[in-house]
């Protein structure tokens, strides 16, 4: 016969069992999951950060942009975290771009009116990113564009993101 789910709502898989030489039925578990035809990991095993860093070198950070770097996979963006050395404020736009775009611009804002920002602190936290455009494709290229800062001398953004 065709190999196909016995119970689609259990979501077990059949298979081929060669210890018992017969038909088995097997259930994902361990951080596995069935997306209509696709066995894959659950969103939990695929979360994971991008990382930047933006370091004055001793002195306090300055606005304009502070450097790029490519993702090479498509995720979804969950929440972005801003943590500083010290107390102090920042304001960090990020863009997104195309390589065959590069560079990115402020055109390209994925951060809509919600910035990462920091005010008198030193962790800041966004889980709603409620205007963001939260989609990057393999390849994209994002921008880290400071645009205001006092007090902080080193400051890492962290990207939760959803590999797709």
């Amino acid at each position: 016969g065709q190999n196909q789910l016995a119970d689609p709502n259990a979501d077990p898989l059949m298979g081929w069992n060669d210890s018992v030489g017969a038909t088995a039925y097997f259930a994902p578990s361990g951080g596995l999951e069935i997306s209509g035809t696709d066995l894959r990991m659950t969103a939990n095993q695929r979360t994971t950060a991008i990382e930047f860093v933006v370091d004055g070198g001793g002195a306090a950070i300055t606005a304009g942009s502070k450097g790029v770097i490519q993702v090479p996979f498509a995720c979804t963006i969950t929440a972005a975290r801003l943590l500083a050395d010290q107390s102090g404020s920042i304001v960090l736009d990020i863009w997104k771009g195309t390589y065959a775009n590069y560079p990115p611009t402020d055109a390209a804002s994925i951060t809509g009116d919600a910035p990462p920002t920091l005010a008198s602190g030193v962790k800041s936290e966004n889980t709603g990113l409620t205007g963001w455009t939260t989609s990057i494709a393999a390849g994209d290229i994002l921008g880290f564009n400071v645009d205001s800062a006092s007090g902080v001398t080193r400051v890492t953004v962290v990207l939760t993101v959803v590999v797709s």
